[in-house]
């Protein structure tokens, strides 16, 4: 190599060796910015796990848990109550329509009652009139007489009776039956619309149950690989060291072949293996430079796809869990009342209709006590009728009046068998009527409003827990927000580094350009270059410079004429040092 040549190869090395040293300096004020700004995001990142954890915590709570569990059992029995109070409002429409009837039927009784009421009493008077024509053979008819007059008395009274009863209850019935005719479409239509809205807000309480549940969470793991992430990268950087070091290594072998080659005679047929060492350390230094290259190009990758992590964290759906729990928790608290105002309404209408009722169980003393004076009635007169036909058929002739008024009792005592008929039929109409209510109005009882009340009770504590765990995970929330709209923005400055870093780095590829353009020339130059120097020597002589796992494994392959080694996937700091 002639003197002009080897000025201008050591040159070359000293331009590739000072650009190197550029490249460090520049570089490191950069490796701080992103070590710096690390530090901030992993601090917010501990300070969102820390936050989302004590929503998770929060969400995790028994009180919460079981908010869902009594809401259903609040509105099953809710629906149960009222529905059965539509069905029994249904029922007790159709039973006092037939209470009316009742009613209509007794009117019949005391019609026929006043009817044979008139008739007795002017069999009465018939009877008397006949008593003072027979004289003293009458007088076994005075009797006669007294009875039908007393017995027309007392059928009339108890007509009176009875008729102001069945008005005074006819009134009742006919208010109780308009009510209730009116008020039972509203309910059935009341309690559709509740339970379809109760479904409803039950549904969205699930959901924002389920998305309290499920959403911190889900962003506590993403956080956490997010964090990994950073862990990952602070390692990266980390490695940078023994990039630093291989970059500084590869100055001082580069220095190492400038002053051989500066040594060297102006002969042209300098020693063979002495340009064979210098080739194959220019071999081993465009080994370690693109190792190094590589190192960097891998943790800049790992540091953008951790920046595309840290973008990706967004607490806003932790930030909408709050409000959207508190929407359902309001929408449940809405159907609660809506669940008391049916209730308080289906009360006050089942006042009116237990007064209807009580009024019927009146009405059904009445008819029975009714009934037994009826039967007795009946009994006497037919006793009455026996003993007319007796003490007419014996007196003849002279007592045919008296014969046909004791037919006519007769024909009386036949009516009034009719008529007691109907007051049977009718009393126990009044008791099946009395018997089906006591079955309805269980609806009504206080055992069903307690059962009830304990599920509203149950559920508005649990309401109270969801709305305190909806409130504070808010909070939270607001929170977690803040430091992750921090954390993201330390990314634009990180990103700028990079940037920086990538576009320094790229110094390299310019120095092994010139590397490899003086291993190129040497090979055309001199061919048996690549041949001619001991590859145990070459080790030796610049093994002393690389003092890293990774930089003795780039050296081998290197001499070996190996690809170069892959570089690792995960970032655990520095090599270990030989020595």
């Amino acid at each position: 190599m002639n003197g002009d040549r080897r000025t201008e190869v050591i040159e070359v090395l000293r331009r590739a060796e000072d650009e190197l040293a550029t490249l460090g300096r520049t570089t490191a004020t950069e490796i701080e910015s992103v070590v710096r700004a690390f530090e901030n995001i992993a601090g917010y990142a501990d300070t969102i796990l820390s936050l989302a954890g004590a929503i998770v915590s929060c969400v995790e709570g028994e009180s919460v848990s079981s908010v869902l569990p009594k809401v259903q059992t609040l509105g099953a029995t809710a629906k149960q109550c009222i529905g059965e109070r539509v069905q029994a409002t249904a029922k007790i429409l159709e039973t006092v329509s037939m209470e009316g009837r009742v009613l209509r039927q007794l009117s019949e009784v005391t019609r026929g009652q006043e009817a044979i009421a008139l008739e007795t009493r002017a069999l009465s008077i018939l009877t008397n009139v006949e008593v003072a024509r027979l004289g003293a053979e009458g007088e076994g008819f005075e009797y006669l007489a007294r009875e039908l007059a007393g017995f027309s008395k007392s059928v009339a009274e108890d007509t009176r009776e009875i008729a102001c009863h069945r008005d005074a209850h006819a009134v009742t019935v006919e208010e109780t039956r308009r009510v209730l005719t009116a008020e039972l479409p509203r309910l059935r239509k009341e309690f559709a619309r509740m339970e379809e809205a109760l479904g409803e807000a039950l549904s969205a309480v699930a959901s924002a149950l389920e998305q309290l549940s499920r959403t911190p969470l889900r962003f506590r793991e993403c956080v956490k690989d997010v964090a990994r992430e950073i862990a990952g990268v602070v390692a990266a950087i980390q490695a940078h060291d023994i990039t630093r070091q291989q970059i500084e290594h590869v100055q001082e072998g580069l220095a190492l072949i400038a002053a051989r080659v500066s040594g060297a005679g102006d002969q042209e047929d300098e020693p063979a293996n002495e340009l064979g060492a210098a080739y194959a350390g220019l071999t081993i230094q465009a080994y370690q430079l693109r190792s190094s290259r590589e190192t960097v190009a891998g943790w800049a990758a790992q540091i953008r796809t951790c920046i595309d992590g840290l973008l990706k964290v967004s607490a806003s759906e932790v930030v909408g869990i709050g409000p959207a729990v508190l929407e359902g928790e309001r929408n449940i608290s809405a159907e609660l009342a809506h669940i008391e105002k049916l209730e308080r309404d289906s009360l006050a209408y089942s006042e009116k209709i237990q007064r209807t009722f009580g009024g019927l169980a009146s009405l059904v003393q009445l008819v029975s006590d009714h009934l037994k004076r009826s039967t007795s009635i009946r009994d006497h007169l037919q006793l009455l009728t026996f003993n007319s036909i007796i003490e007419a058929n014996r007196l003849g002739r002279r007592a045919a009046a008296i014969l046909a008024i004791a037919n006519s009792i007769k024909d009386i005592s036949a009516g009034w068998a009719q008529v007691t008929s109907q007051s049977e039929h009718s009393m126990q109409e009044v008791k099946n009527l009395e018997q089906g209510t006591g079955e309805l109005m269980r609806a009504f009882s206080a055992a069903r409003n307690a059962q009830l009340r304990e599920a509203q009770k149950e559920t508005g504590l649990g309401l109270e827990a969801l709305r305190a765990a909806a409130q504070y995970a808010a909070r939270q929330a607001q929170d977690t927000q803040g430091s992750t709209e921090k954390m993201q923005a330390e990314t634009a400055e990180v990103e700028r580094s990079v940037g920086l870093l990538d576009s320094c780095f790229s110094r390299i590829d310019a120095v092994v350009n010139e590397i490899e353009g003086l291993r190129r020339e040497w090979e055309t130059s001199k061919p048996d270059v690549k041949s001619s120097y001991d590859s145990g020597q070459v080790e030796e002589l610049f093994g002393s410079f690389y003092t890293t796992e990774t930089e003795r494994a780039v050296l081998r392959a290197a001499l070996a004429g190996e690809p170069l080694p892959a570089a690792k996937s995960s970032f655990e700091g520095n090599s270990v040092e030989l020595f």
